[in-house]
């Protein structure tokens, strides 16, 4: 192979393309919606930091008052003092109200040494799910 046009590689050709259609496409990747845009429901943590809303589901509870309720996660919540940790998460029970700041934290009980399973920075509330109506409600921690 001898002097002459030398072609350029193909595989940074390839990327410039690539970065070209991302950049192209970059106003429509994300988006998002209202389902009901009359009957708003919107809650605020009091914690900025929390991460309030990282996981929700929607629960339908059944016992002592009938009445819907949003299963709010907010995996970096302060915890509740107990002198174990500082920031644990938490999981909120939130009514569907027009009020911004009726959530309620829900009281997790361990059963067995709090002092060895609660742990500084678990993600309690990273995700969230309900069993359905007068079911069981999932909280999990990483």
């Amino acid at each position: 192979m001898g002097p002459g046009p030398s072609r350029a590689p193909r595989a940074p050709r390839l990327m410039l393309c690539a970065l070209a259609l991302m950049v192209a496409a970059g106003g429509c990747v994300v988006s998002a919606f209202n389902l009901d845009t009359r009957f708003l429901v919107v809650k605020e943590a009091g914690n900025p930091g929390s991460l309030f809303g990282y996981s929700v589901a929607l629960h339908r509870q059944t016992e002592r008052q009938q009445r819907y309720l949003l299963l709010a996660g907010a995996p970096r919540e302060l915890a509740v003092p107990d002198g174990y940790t500082n920031r644990t998460g938490a999981v909120y029970l939130c009514p569907l109200t027009a009020h911004k700041d009726d959530c309620e934290r829900m009281n997790i009980t361990v059963k067995s040494d709090p002092g060895h399973h609660i742990i500084e920075d678990m993600w309690l509330g990273v995700t969230v799910a309900s069993q359905g109506p007068a079911g069981r409600v999932l909280e999990t921690a990483t």
